[in-house]
């Protein structure tokens, strides 16, 4: 990429300056670590990432490094600032280049654009892959890597151990002890934010010595203040003016040795299998992002004395999840076994992971699609069914590869076909024969799957076990599909597991999946993981005031302040964290729940149509079906309302709700039925939701109708609707997100005895 050369050759001057290394991992010491409440509020733009902390350490290692002192700590900290200077001037080529493409573009006759191959077109070009690639988030949480060492590896136990002495158990916990071991070593380092707190400080300042210019200084204050943070470093030996202490110290912060370990048994082998000697010919290929760089593969740099520099610890965990994989490739004798284990793996931890969502009734693997011909046969790695929806999933275990990363358009394109487009052509096919029913369905287990005649979707989703940078934004752009075929939902492994932990309801799952197909072409966004953040924050829905939701990577910043400490196993206060403080309703998910459990063939439409509404709508229900129960409990009568369809949305749907006067569940069903096609009509509805409770039910809802027929016209409904809602009292049309006045008539229709409808503050609103 010649356009970011400039930068890279700044990068290459800057690391050979006298000292580089301290000021290099002082900032990255700074930018790695942080107090986990002040996660969700972290401007990671202004930081270090793991992709450039790897970056850099790939060019330092291209001889043997050095380990000379500054000249002065003032040379430290100007050395610190220009390192965040020229990575951000590596950014700006490629914005730069973004704006000089984007420019061409617009300068395109608007007559022969066509806005969304277009799009398209620019958004899946190379160059702005590779920054979206580069400057992406890591894709995975660090303990998911040792979380899944050994269901991705467990068939290929006894290669590992005998090739490469890789004990799986073993390599999965030595990380997370050298994570620690740095942890305990960071806490003699008194972290204070000085880009966000300087102002403060010299506000005080200010206020202290009123005929001092301190905003004037500010600058001059600030290397005083950065290195006061590392006061404990110093030995208490230590002369005025030798900061030899503070360099050895900075370098400290990153060592290990395996005497630090109190179970040594495997570490000399790991750290042989993750480490390397930098010498003059080390890394020699790597010139640019992309290239192959020995850090991704070997984070562990060997130094002098039995000690190793751990670049990044998150780095180490990705690397033990991926070597393994290379080093079997190695073998031409074992590729083709590696290659089926990695298959047949990949598929089980998809399976037991969406395990914990589905029931076991629902929810199959392997599954042979057996076609009466025997011609178009083919197979579903895992599916899902719930009530009138499927789930047809395809597992794929291809990863980025470096040439990819590198920005060549053909090995991008062969790596997206790899991961994603290939799984989504099966998984069209298997999405077919699903909803036409006309094929055999066998199970892992040779046991005919009975596919329900009613199934009116099919979702298809595509899965890679492995950590793929951007894969969201690449799915949106580069996927190749007939017009009126639908989209995938296409995921890491580690953004299902996500999915699995946040909407571990069956139902809650489905209808994101069906949220996110539906709105492909609406929301923009990188990374899966901001999907599932505004979701839960604020829900996936089309915005009408706008053509295009664009959801920045910051916002996912909500789930890791709330996920990482869950799993981290560290008590946090619930103060900053916007998923733990989400909106909820608990009586709205109890009618949900009375839904599901009547076993009504489609419980799953009436649900996600319900999962619709906005918040305010769901308290409202939620009102009125208390206020209508509490009616019949009060003169055991019947008792009922009405939702007619509002706004512009399309289909247009409304409900009924029936508290009925006795337990005949036949007689209520009856009743409901004939309120809702009558009032379906009425209102012009084209999707009716009823809902019905017994006299003495505890439940809110005992028996469910749905119908969703488009509305036409109909002289003989017409007539019948007309009739009936004139002769008799039809229930209380109520509209959603409307408050009720203290002196409006009550909604559940008591009368008084002259007739008159009873006010709400002498009713219901007691």
């Amino acid at each position: 990429m010649e356009f970011n050369q400039d930068a890279i050759k700044k990068v290459k001057k800057l690391i050979k300056k006298k000292g580089f290394i301290y000021a290099f991992l002082m900032a990255a010491f700074e930018d790695m670590y942080f107090n986990i409440e002040d996660i969700g509020d972290i401007d990671h733009r202004n930081k270090l990432s793991v992709n450039e902390v790897g970056f850099l350490f790939g060019f330092l290692v291209q001889s043997p490094l050095n380990f000379d002192y500054p000249e002065t700590p003032q040379d430290l900290i100007k050395m610190k600032d220009e390192l965040y200077q020229v990575l951000k001037e590596l950014h700006d080529a490629f914005l730069g280049r973004f704006s000089e493409m984007f420019s061409r573009e617009t300068r395109k006759d608007p007559a022969k654009v066509d806005m969304e191959t277009d799009m398209k077109s620019f958004f899946s070009q190379s160059d702005l892959l590779v920054e979206a690639i580069f400057y992406s988030g890591t894709g995975a949480y660090d303990f998911q890597y040792a979380e899944y060492l050994q269901k991705k590896y467990m068939l290929d136990e006894q290669w590992l151990m005998s090739n490469k002495n890789f004990d799986i158990i073993r390599a999965s916990q030595i990380p997370k002890e050298m994570k620690d071991l740095l942890e305990r070593k960071a806490e003699r380092v008194n972290l204070v934010d000085i880009k966000s707190k300087l102002p403060e400080v010299i506000g005080k300042l200010s206020k202290k010595n009123p005929n001092e210019d301190f905003n004037k200084h500010g600058e001059g204050i600030r290397p005083m203040l950065e290195l006061y943070q590392y006061v404990r470093l110093f030995s208490p030996n230590s002369k005025q003016g030798d900061f030899s202490a503070l360099y050895d110290g900075l370098l400290d912060l990153f060592t290990i040795t395996e005497a630090d370990f109190s179970n040594t048994t495997g570490v000399r082998d790991f750290l042989n299998n993750f480490s390397f000697v930098p010498n003059k010919n080390t890394n020699k290929c790597f010139n640019d992002i992309g290239n192959y760089n020995i850090i991704m593969s070997h984070p562990l740099i060997k130094l002098e004395s039995g000690k190793y520099l751990l670049t990044s610890p998150f780095l180490l965990f990705q690397s033990v999840y991926e070597s393994p994989y290379y080093w079997m490739m190695s073998d031409k004798k074992y590729l083709n076994t590696a290659s089926k284990n990695r298959g047949d793996a990949g598929e089980k931890m998809v399976f037991d992971m969406l395990s914990e969502v589905f029931p076991s009734d629902k929810l199959f693997q392997s599954v042979t699609v057996q076609t009466k011909k025997g011609t178009d046969d083919t197979d579903i790695d895992v599916l899902a069914i719930l009530g009138t929806k499927a789930l047809c999933i395809q597992v794929k275990s291809k990863k980025l590869t470096n040439l990819a990363r590198s920005g060549r358009d053909e090995d991008l394109a062969n790596d997206f076909k790899g991961a994603v487009q290939d799984a989504y052509e099966q998984g069209i096919i298997s999405r077919e024969k699903v909803l036409k029913n006309d094929s055999k369905f066998i199970d892992s287990d040779g046991k005919e799957i009975v596919i329900p005649d009613y199934i009116d979707e099919a979702y298809i989703m595509v899965v890679t076990t492995e950590n793929f940078p951007s894969l969201t934004g690449q799915a949106r752009f580069m996927l190749k599909k007939e017009e009126d075929n639908p989209f995938p939902l296409v995921l890491t492994m580690f953004d299902l597991e996500l999915l699995a932990f946040y909407l571990s309801d069956p139902y809650d799952f489905l209808y994101y999946v069906r949220q996110r197909i539906a709105l492909t072409d609406y929301f923009y966004g990188d990374e899966e993981i901001a999907f599932l953040s505004h979701h839960l924050t604020h829900k996936l829905w089309r915005d009408e005031s706008s053509d295009m939701g664009v959801l920045d990577t910051s916002i996912a910043q909500a789930i890791d302040r709330n996920y990482y400490p869950i799993k981290a196993g560290i008590s946090v206060s619930s103060k900053g964290d916007d998923i733990a403080t989400r909106w909820k309703n608990d009586e709205f998910e109890a009618i949900c729940k009375d839904i599901k459990s009547g076993a009504h063939p489609k419980a799953t439409d009436v649900v996600f149509n319900l999962l619709d509404w906005s918040g305010d709508a769901r308290e409202d229900l939620v009102k009125y079906v208390q206020l209508t129960k509490s009616s019949t409990a009060r003169d055991g009568k019947t008792h009922n309302f009405v939702i007619p369809p509002t706004g512009k949305l399309t289909p247009k749907v409304g409900l009924t709700y029936v508290s009925f006067g006795s337990d005949d569940i036949q007689e209520l069903s009856k009743k409901l039925l004939t309120l809702c096609q009558l009032r379906k009509y009425k209102s012009k509805g084209d999707v009716w939701i009823g809902l019905g409770s017994l006299k003495n039910s505890k439940k809110s809802v005992d028996v469910v109708v749905y119908m969703a027929e488009k509305w036409k016209e109909d002289t003989d409904l017409a007539e019948v609707s007309e009739k009936f809602f004139d002769s008799q009292p039809s229930g209380r049309p109520v509209r959603l997100g409307k408050k009720i006045g203290r002196n409006d008539p009550c909604p559940c229709g008591l009368r008084k005895e002259d007739g008159s409808r009873q006010k709400y503050k002498k009713c219901c609103g007691k």
